[in-house]
């Protein structure tokens, strides 16, 4: 018997997702993801592109329906996905899954958040919107991620997949039948954009609308219009007609769509980060503490700094970048000088033009990884008068799905993140409230909860 074509089979997916049984591994992840993208909106509110969307949405007017996060203004449904989606990757702490390249937390939860909060929608029926819009983000990035690349100018995964994500998100949570799923994806397949020039920019205000701003605030628009009764006919999946893959380049794998659906959870296979920086920082900073914690090199002492990678991170993540969140030459100076990488040192551009944070970065060697060397490893090596101390990181840095956080330490991740704007009672209610999300009638007191009391 036939597959059912693409779109029929995510739209039945979708509309089942609202009544199925949700295993409590699944919604506690779910709401862990929940409270760990919730933390990067708030800390993000504060950083220069959650202020632009802030900034951006308060010159708009227009009926306040909606939050944003951080600042408590109140705004238009799309706008608010916007604002929050500037800020939910503002600070580079929020998930991501590898093989979709795709951040799905920073899209989805903004989306689902603005239209959770306008139809008054339960924290049940909040978590199942989620889940469902990280299912449908990581697929489409994985049928997408084979055609492009991270590596050189490409559309980019980062900005499509979340926005399918978040559009069957908001669907879910403005109770769309079949037909209306369909009719979104012929609406989400025309909004579908972004390119990897994104990385021509030297702040973070352009990634973020990119990952996030962007494609939560269109998701949230398109699914706006499905509602208020747009047509749209056509299964713009299918590989029978004039379809969405056609106009893409050629690697798609659109198989993906389907692969397992409705017997995986793919939010299970997300990352949560430790590090509120790039991925690929991650592997060398957590060998560099492993150092640290071993033989506690004097920064002063140290002749030279050696790492060996995959040459290809160096491209992402290189002295070409001006954010110190991505810039690796930054990170593990700042990490020597302070035994260990906090969020504010990863987020204080002012620093990186200090003396003693210069000095020791001239001392780090970037070189290429030796033979047999997996991508993903780092080798650092440090040279002192003492002698030459080494440690290597591969893959399952920790965050990683094989090397996951444990739910106390993603909680006091947030904490940290919320104390960045509340106060430290307010960051452990807010905790609370996340923990408790199944159980909420609506979104009301969690809201109120992510703005301080006391504000400026």
């Amino acid at each position: 018997m036939n597959e059912p074509q693409h779109g029929r089979a995510l739209a039945r997916a979708a509309v089942d997702w609202r009544r199925r049984e949700i295993p409590e591994e699944v919604a506690l992840k779910t709401r862990l993801h929940i409270l760990d993208t919730l933390a990067a909106i708030v800390s993000g509110s504060a950083l220069e592109a959650g202020r632009a969307g802030q900034s951006y949405v308060r010159g708009l007017g227009g009926p306040g329906i909606a939050t944003v996060l951080g600042s408590g203004d109140r705004v238009p449904l799309i706008e608010a996905a916007l604002a929050n989606g500037m800020a939910a990757h503002a600070d580079e702490s929020d998930d991501s899954h590898e093989t979709s390249q795709t951040h799905p937390g920073c899209g989805v939860v903004p989306a689902a958040l603005a239209v959770a909060e306008a139809t008054g929608a339960s924290g049940d029926a909040f978590i199942r919107a989620v889940s469902l819009g990280y299912e449908m983000s990581i697929r489409f990035g994985e049928a997408m991620a084979p055609g492009l690349s991270f590596a050189r100018s490409s559309l980019s995964c980062h900005a499509y997949g979340p926005l399918f994500g978040a559009g069957f998100a908001a669907g879910s949570l403005m109770e769309f039948d079949e037909t209306q799923f369909l009719i979104l994806l012929n609406y989400l397949a025309q909004e579908a954009s972004g390119l990897t020039t994104w990385r021509l920019d030297r702040a973070h205000t352009l990634k973020s609308y990119v990952f996030a701003g962007m494609p939560a605030s269109n998701a949230v628009k398109v699914a706006a219009l499905v509602r208020s009764g747009f047509t749209g006919s056509g299964d713009v999946l299918d590989p029978g007609n004039r379809n969405f893959f056609d106009a893409m380049p050629s690697g798609m794998a659109p198989e993906a769509l389907q692969r397992g659906l409705g017997q995986v959870f793919r939010i299970l296979e997300t990352d949560i980060k430790k590090y509120s920086v790039g991925f690929p920082i991650a592997a060398p900073i957590s060998a560099l503490e492993e150092i640290i914690a071993r033989h506690a090199p004097d920064p002063e002492e140290i002749r030279q700094i050696r790492i060996r990678y995959d040459p290809d991170w160096y491209k992402v993540i290189g002295d070409e970048n001006g954010m110190p969140d991505l810039n690796l030459r930054y990170c593990m100076a700042v990490t020597l000088l302070d035994g260990g990488l906090s969020f504010a040192a990863s987020h204080d551009e002012a620093r990186m033009q200090e003396d003693a944070v210069q000095r020791l970065g001239q001392r780090i060697d970037f070189l290429p990884s030796e033979p047999g060397q997996d991508r993903f490893e780092a080798r650092i090596e440090i040279e002192t008068p003492q002698g030459t101390h080494a440690a290597r990181q591969g893959l399952h840095v920790a965050g990683r799905k094989e090397n996951p956080m444990r739910p106390d330490q993603i909680e006091a991740k947030a904490a940290e993140l919320f104390a960045m704007v509340l106060s430290a009672d307010e960051a452990r209610q807010l905790v609370t409230l996340c923990r408790d999300l199944s159980q909420a009638q609506n979104l009301g007191p969690l809201i109120a909860a992510t703005v301080p009391a006391a504000q400026p």
